[in-house]
């Protein structure tokens, strides 16, 4: 099967991602294409990249992700395409693959080889997700040793003071607010502790219940596991983010009691 994701800043309502899919169509006209979100912020790598790092593993192996975000358009750029978990992701390094695999073992990266002046950089991202899935990666692509680097901001944890640190990084349909906080680090440490979340936003923000699900009967502010993985910081009906004015770069802090 060939199976192609995208996640883009492009939005909807203009034809581009329509577009860009004729133009996969025809160059691997059984492709099955799949939109992860069209939504992301403009040029916001560090969302984009926790978006994708939390659901490629939903697809199956051999799976290529194409990532669009803040693509430039450009005839002189080379796409790059990395291989992880049996997974390929592949877009120009906008510096959003040093903020996916700051920290991963076992990656390939290689960068697209051909540089024809003729071609945008989606023209070569086309050819070259041709030739991968068809396992003829290796005839375009060329040793690409280092990602474009962005500071990385990860969750931590501070056995001094017994608190866990992390920011908003993603803020959902419902304005419910995602963190970069994994759900394990937080169940490691609280080990079923009582807690108090507090958050930097304009609105002061306390939160001292936590549900590892999404609870319709409770009344106050939780945080809760979310099938990403992560904390989520979350209010019964919803729009949490609105009503507390909560942003994404936004500090979370949870204090294990």
């Amino acid at each position: 099967m060939n199976i192609i994701t995208l996640i883009s800043d492009w939005k909807l309502r203009d034809p581009y991602v329509a577009m860009f899919k004729g133009q996969i169509l025809k160059a691997i006209p059984d492709a099955q294409i799949i939109d992860i979100t069209h939504t992301i912020d403009l040029f916001d790598f560090g969302q984009t990249a926790f978006i994708m790092k939390s659901v490629y593993g939903s697809f199956p192996e051999g799976t290529a992700h194409v990532i669009l975000t803040g693509s430039t358009l450009s005839h002189e750029a080379l796409p790059v395409v990395v291989k992880y978990d049996n997974h390929f992701f592949i877009g120009e390094d906008t510096g959003v693959f040093s903020l996916m695999f700051d920290d991963q073992k076992g990656i390939e990266s290689s960068q697209y080889s051909i540089n024809d002046k003729k071609l945008t950089v989606l023209d070569k991202c086309v050819h070259l997700l041709s030739n991968v899935l068809s396992g003829k990666m290796k005839d375009v692509v060329q040793a690409y040793p280092q990602f474009v680097q962005k500071l990385s901001m990860k969750a931590d944890y501070n056995p001094d003071k017994k608190c866990i640190t992390g920011l908003v990084c993603y803020i959902d349909t419902c304005c419910n607010a995602v963190t970069n906080i994994p759900t394990e680090m937080f169940l490691e440490y609280s080990k079923n502790r009582s807690i108090c979340v507090t958050v930097s936003s304009t609105k002061h923000l306390k939160i001292t219940r936590y549900h590892d699900f999404y609870d319709p009967n409770e009344d106050e502010v939780y945080i809760l596991s979310n099938r990403l993985g992560f904390i989520e910081l979350a209010i019964k009906s919803g729009r949490l983010a609105v009503l507390a004015d909560l942003k994404i770069g936004d500090s979370v802090s949870i204090q294990i009691l």
